[in-house]
């Protein structure tokens, strides 16, 4: 019979880190009314946090990632460059490689009411995959 110490005590390949890869910041999500919420305080707030990993994931608007991955850049905390879409069939997490790839997916994108409550893409989400 396999114990837990003989398990836990086996290299598993792989590690685990905190993370929230869901936040939105005043930079760029219509629904953010604290003017703290910046992308900068957001990455400081998070390392203080504990967390490794985080996602800016403003709604329909990509503004904050770029703060996000100069603030992290001082920090031992990894930003993934992403978008959440607002579209007709539900909500989509986009997460890409890059920030320059982010840039090229979300300049295909058709936006609409931008700044608004009502901002939303007007592509499918199929379309998005």
């Amino acid at each position: 019979m396999t114990t837990l110490p003989e398990i836990t005590g086996l290299s598993r390949g792989a590690r685990f880190f905190r993370a929230d890869l869901h936040i939105h910041s005043v930079a760029g999500s219509h629904d953010v009314k604290d003017p703290a919420a910046t992308p900068e305080a957001i990455v400081t707030t998070a390392a203080q946090e504990g967390l490794k990993i985080i996602a800016v994931t403003d709604h329909n608007e990509i503004h904050g990632v770029a703060a996000a991955l100069a603030a992290a850049a001082t920090a031992d905390i990894f930003v993934v460059p992403a978008v959440e879409l607002s579209t007709s069939e539900g909500h989509l997490l986009c997460y890409l490689p890059t920030h320059e790839s982010l840039q090229r997916f979300h300049g295909q994108l058709t936006i609409v009411d931008r700044g608004t409550p009502n901002s939303r893409c007007q592509n499918s989400i199929l379309d998005c995959l």
